[in-house]
């Protein structure tokens, strides 16, 4: 997954898998029939990966804007790795792969988010006017556009960088005074 997230899928070979493992092909070959079995494996795993870690800083976090401060700071790490051409690769050549990131890892982000806008507004750190279920949908659909081979195409800013972006626009959209004050507390540690 690190070579993939790093250059692209289409630019991996599996000699290029073989030798960072430090394995023959053979061997690689005794687990998956084919790059594309790999590619599956390692998305597979990557999400199950994500979603635990993710569960895991939710249960953490102190309340619903240190929640989405944890999440987008694991996510800048990823993304400051990112290849842009990896979601092209899997949309293109890796169908199949793309489907499972759509109904298994966009689903569980929109239900993290919707999760996070409602126990922001619980805990009246958010707008208590906000509709959980639009704002995730929003939020997928702006995560989608950042990380989206024409948006990602981009010379003069780095995924990273437009992701950062969209989470300063997602909580200062949402927050309200209360969680104005609870946000900048957060920053300045």
């Amino acid at each position: 997954m690190e070579l993939f997230l790093r250059y692209g899928i289409k630019s991996v070979s599996m000699d290029d898998i073989a030798k960072l493992l430090g394995i023959s092909k053979k061997t690689i070959y005794t687990v998956v029939s084919n790059k594309k079995d790999l590619v599956k494996a390692s998305v597979e795993i990557f999400i199950k990966e994500e979603q635990v870690s993710i569960k895991n800083l939710t249960e953490k976090s102190s309340n619903a804007i240190d929640e989405m401060v944890a999440i987008a700071n694991q996510t800048i790490a990823l993304l400051k790795n990112m290849k842009p051409n990896l979601t092209y690769d899997l949309k293109k050549y890796h169908q199949e792969v793309w489907e499972i990131i759509e109904n298994k890892h966009f689903s569980f982000i929109e239900r993290i988010i919707k999760n996070n806008v409602t126990r922001g507004i619980k805990e009246g750190l958010f707008r208590s006017d906000l509709n959980p279920v639009v704002i995730s949908r929003l939020y997928l659909g702006m995560a989608q556009l950042v990380v989206s081979e024409q948006f990602a195409k981009s010379d003069t800013h780095s995924i990273k960088e437009l992701y950062e972006e969209m989470i300063n626009y997602h909580l200062n959209g949402i927050i309200n005074e209360k969680g104005r004050n609870e946000l900048d507390a957060i920053l300045r540690t």
